[in-house]
């Protein structure tokens, strides 16, 4: 019988470090799904999994006490993956590094998707701050590559809240970024 993502991480959280290994190996191809969605490659969707899972482990302990609240989790820390390297890659033009996960994000016209995906994500911690449900939803679609209906189940809406709120969150956030041009 599989266990269940809940009971992992409570168990985890009790101090049960086997617990860890057994929601490794349930949540890994989830979580592998969610980033190949964002990544062109086989080895950066990898790279992206292995990440998030670095980051949440991070301080000795995953927080979320349920499988929602841990893809929600993934969504916000896939986010802050993408969003740090594209960071690194403008600030640290240099040539002979190895390639990064945003870059096998962005492709070929890295710069200009670079430049876009900063001003995404400024917009959307302002959207935040007027209307979170929104820009986690936001969040889930567009930077962790959750469909509607998996991203209604980490957030724990419904469907068709999932689909107001990312129709609503992208068009203000592309109106927030065409006034900032």
């Amino acid at each position: 019988m599989t266990e269940s993502v809940t009971v992992l991480l409570r168990a985890y959280r009790d101090g049960e470090r086997a617990a860890l290994d057994r929601l490794a190996d349930l949540l890994y191809p989830e979580l592998k799904a969610m980033a190949r969605r964002k990544s062109r490659g086989a080895s950066s969707a990898t790279t992206l999994v292995h990440e998030t899972f670095l980051r949440l482990l991070a301080g000795n302990e995953i927080k979320p006490a349920d499988r929602r609240e841990f893809f929600a989790l993934a969504a916000t820390i896939m986010r802050r993956i993408i969003v740090d390297e594209i960071r690194y890659l403008t600030a640290n033009q240099r040539s002979g590094r190895d390639v990064t996960v945003a870059e096998t994000i962005l492709g070929d016209d890295s710069h200009e998707k670079a430049q876009f995906l900063l001003d995404v994500d400024e917009m959307l911690q302002m959207l935040a701050t007027e209307d979170a449900r929104s820009a986690q939803v936001f969040e889930c679609r567009y930077f962790a590559g959750l469909t509607t209906e998996e991203t209604a189940e980490a957030l724990n809406l419904s469907v068709r809240t999932v689909e107001r709120s990312w129709s609503s969150a992208r068009k203000r956030i592309a109106a927030m970024i065409e006034s900032n041009k």
